[in-house]
């Protein structure tokens, strides 16, 4: 198979936000999608850039791609603007946590009896929205995102295509351990900047990866050859 002449960026896993030195927020995701994108993205891409954050290990680093690993959604959003450039692929596989504590302890918090404990959450920085400024007047630079929901899964991905201006939107359907996160199957509907939805799925996560790959790199082509004529 011949590379594409694009570098291919993938974030990865879940994020951290630490309540106080010893706890932190975070959620379910193993961080498999995103390092078998990788892992299959070698033999397609000129290069791979794999930045993971504190996933299960076993999907935190792929040989032969330049790893990054991070562990806040800070972290992750500044090492995917720092790999912005022209001729680049960015799949946003990540599942990073959306709120931080206003307030984290510098302490570790104790427990007092018979005392609730109040957290205040402020958001976190949206990493797709945050690049919008960045992709201005990049050439051959296409984003692609994931949409994890509950319910009303296309609705949710098609607002979240146009609020995040990608070229592409991955979704799928994810509660606890029964789909999506942790799970080994899992199914994805695709949809590109003009609105087309394509169903890929049901399969394991890595066969997923590679026919993710390979939609994604017919869809670029074409519309590469289409800006050429």
């Amino acid at each position: 198979m011949s590379r594409l002449s694009l570098r291919l960026v993938i974030g990865s896993g879940p994020t951290r936000e630490w309540l106080d030195p010893v706890r932190f927020l975070t959620n379910a995701s193993t961080g498999r999608t995103g390092w078998n994108l990788a892992r299959h993205g070698l033999s397609r891409f000129e290069e791979v850039i794999f930045i993971s954050g504190p996933a299960d290990p076993r999907f935190v680093h792929v040989e032969g791609a330049r790893n990054i690993e991070v562990d806040t959604t800070e972290e992750m959003a500044q090492a995917v603007q720092a790999e912005i450039a022209d001729d680049t692929l960015l799949i946003m596989a990540a599942a990073p946590a959306d709120y931080t504590p206003a307030e984290p302890g510098a302490q570790k918090i104790k427990k007092e009896s018979g005392s609730d404990l109040l957290l205040r959450l402020r958001p976190t920085t949206d990493i797709l929205k945050s690049i919008i400024p960045l992709a201005r007047g990049r050439r051959g630079l296409f984003r692609a995102g994931f949409a994890a929901e509950t319910i009303d899964t296309e609705a949710y991905a098609r607002r979240k295509l146009a609020e995040k201006d990608l070229d592409f939107i991955c979704a799928n359907r994810v509660y606890k351990t029964t789909c999506g996160f942790g799970d080994n199957d899992n199914s994805l509907l695709v949809i590109d900047r003009s609105g087309n939805a394509t169903m890929i799925g049901p399969q394991n996560k890595e066969k997923l990866a590679s026919l993710l790959l390979d939609h994604l790199v017919s869809q670029i082509t074409v519309t590469s050859a289409r800006e050429t004529l």
